[in-house]
């Protein structure tokens, strides 16, 4: 089993991403709001922009900003040709289950067998490559 250092899993566990907390009560919190709103400066004044930075303000208070940690696939060895070969193993796996056509059922077979290689030989060079790179291994002499 491949053990990670601490800075190597940190790397890998999570990113974070800036996004507005959006839920049932912030959309009740934000129509409270406009709702107790006095409207009569953007009815009766001249200034266009009243209005909206009104909305803005009230929008801002109720769908804060908040920072989502999102984790890392940890499945660094799929590729995208190998994303492209799974989404067409499966649009082919479509067309067989409707078709009893036996050159598409050989040709999906060959393919599935392609694609099994590949994927395998993906994970055998993923995984040698954080063996060579890993800083706790033990040296044989």
């Amino acid at each position: 089993m491949l053990i990670l250092n601490k800075e190597q899993k940190k790397e890998k566990e999570c990113y974070t991403n800036t996004k507005r907390k959006i839920s049932n009560y912030t959309i009740a919190d934000f129509q409270l709001k406009l709702n107790y709103e006095m409207w009569e400066q953007v009815f009766d004044g001249n200034d266009i922009n009243s209005f909206l930075n009104i909305f803005l303000r009230i929008y801002y208070s109720s769908f804060p900003l908040i920072q989502v940690k999102y984790k890392m696939n940890q499945n660094s060895w799929i590729t995208p040709g190998i994303i492209t070969s799974r989404k067409c193993k499966r649009e082919l796996y479509k067309k067989l289950k409707n078709n009893n056509n036996a050159t598409l059922a050989s040709y999906y077979r060959v393919f599935s067998k392609i694609l099994s290689m590949v994927i395998r030989k993906a994970k055998i060079t993923e995984n040698d490559k954080l063996i060579l790179n890993s800083h706790n291994k033990v040296k044989i002499t």
